[in-house]
């Protein structure tokens, strides 16, 4: 065994990688939880897109967790019986308590032969790590190699997104009460940035048309770009319309247009549009 053998590549449900994706570029996904008046599913396995957003218009409270430490170490196990390395990616540490967990399990299964980074992303900014470190994975490269090239590619990263409502982001802890009925009787529609935890409005516009416009221009920018991927939470006629305008500042095959996973969703609310992008080194 050497550290230029390549590697299995984990990650979890929060990188929001398409499964037919995940299966192509042999991705390991460890699901989080999500809980739903009650009840606990397993993201992106036993509770769809659509009957995540059903249960979010129709008012239903929803919240959602990281896996137990046991769930991560069973992916590591499973990792290990396949490869002899593992490169973990998770959910960013600023985010929540998911990235410790992590290291607690690689810790536990076997810390000379996983690595996990902290990958200070969410969503698809999270996925193009992964995405990243899969296809060197498949062309060969080392565990070395690929963790080194998917930290240069953190600071290159960028996630924005548009807020058609805003009682979800409330909900969430993310604006207070009256910004949020005040928002809401003004149609104040609000593009935020997603990074180190934290959600930052950077503009407010007063129409969701204006908001994608205002997505549009921040894209471009931001200059070329190497990989792009437009996300919505149920809005896929916008989110198409969207990726249609940026299609140019992308090399052919580099963008993608998906649903918004449980966890940006949540908070983000039925509506929202946004975009994860790699800016070209």
């Amino acid at each position: 065994m050497t550290s230029c053998e390549p590697p299995r590549v984990v990650t979890d449900s929060t990188a929001d990688i398409p499964a037919a994706m995940a299966r192509r570029l042999d991705i390991a996904v460890v699901p989080c939880q999500i809980h739903v008046q009650g009840r606990t599913y397993l993201d992106g396995v036993d509770i769809s897109r659509q009957e995540l957003f059903a249960h979010m218009r129709s008012g239903d409270l929803i919240t959602t967790s990281q896996p137990p430490v046991g769930v991560f170490a069973e992916a590591y196990h499973q990792a290990l019986a396949e490869r002899s390395q593992v490169v973990a990616i998770h959910l960013g540490a600023a985010f929540s308590g998911l990235h410790d967990t992590a290291c607690v399990a690689a810790r536990d299964v076997d810390p000379a032969r996983i690595t996990v980074v902290d990958s200070q992303q969410v969503s698809m900014c999270l996925g193009w790590l992964v995405v990243q470190a899969a296809e060197m994975a498949q062309q060969g490269r080392g565990r070395s190699e690929i963790v080194a090239h998917v930290r240069q590619m953190i600071p290159r990263l960028r996630l924005f997104a548009l807020i058609d409502d805003l009682r979800f982001l409330y909900r969430g802890g993310r604006v207070g009460a009256i910004s949020a009925m005040v928002g809401q009787l003004l149609s104040i529609k609000p593009v935020v940035q997603v990074r180190q935890g934290r959600v930052d409005v950077v503009a407010k516009v007063r129409s969701f048309a204006r908001g994608l416009e205002h997505l549009r221009q921040m894209a471009e920018g931001l200059g070329a770009l190497e990989r792009l991927a437009v996300l919505h939470a149920d809005a896929a006629e916008a989110a198409t319309g969207l990726a249609g305008q940026l299609a140019r500042l992308v090399p052919e095959g580099q963008l993608l247009t998906t649903e918004a996973g449980a966890i940006i969703s949540a908070h983000a609310g039925p509506g929202a549009v946004g975009f994860a992008c790699a800016i070209r080194a």
